[in-house]
């Protein structure tokens, strides 16, 4: 193996270390564990710290876990919320298509003002 084929494949490991290190800590970041994982990093550098204070250690702890727990659910809870939203919708215009036919009334077509359909009648 030559010197330039050896410089190559240093600078070459090199680059992937710092490529791959860049990737964990962004994946971190983007899960939101990054302080999950510093915290417990502290816990493991100061173990007597940890020990003497347990109530401390581990409420944070739960705290950032509790954080990392709610980013994760909340496009969970914003698609339920916005499903709910469709079959309010949904059984507002059946109710109204509903009401019409028993009035003997057509409808020619609904608009959505804040979210609501309103019913537009034939004349």
């Amino acid at each position: 193996m030559t010197i330039l084929s050896q410089v190559l494949l240093g600078f070459a490991a090199i680059a992937l270390l710092i490529f791959s290190v860049r990737l964990i800590f962004t994946l971190l970041l983007r899960l939101q564990l990054l302080p999950v994982l510093i915290w417990l990093c502290v816990g493991r550098v100061y173990p007597q710290w940890a020990a003497a204070h347990p109530f401390v250690f581990y409420g944070v702890l739960s705290l950032f876990g509790l954080l990392a727990l709610s980013c994760w659910l909340r496009p969970l809870v914003e698609w339920l919320q916005e499903t709910q939203k469709a079959r309010l919708a949904e059984r507002l215009i059946l109710d109204e298509l509903h009401r019409a036919a028993v009035e003997g009334r057509t409808i020619s077509g609904f608009q959505v003002k804040n979210g609501v359909p309103i019913a537009e009648y034939e004349k």
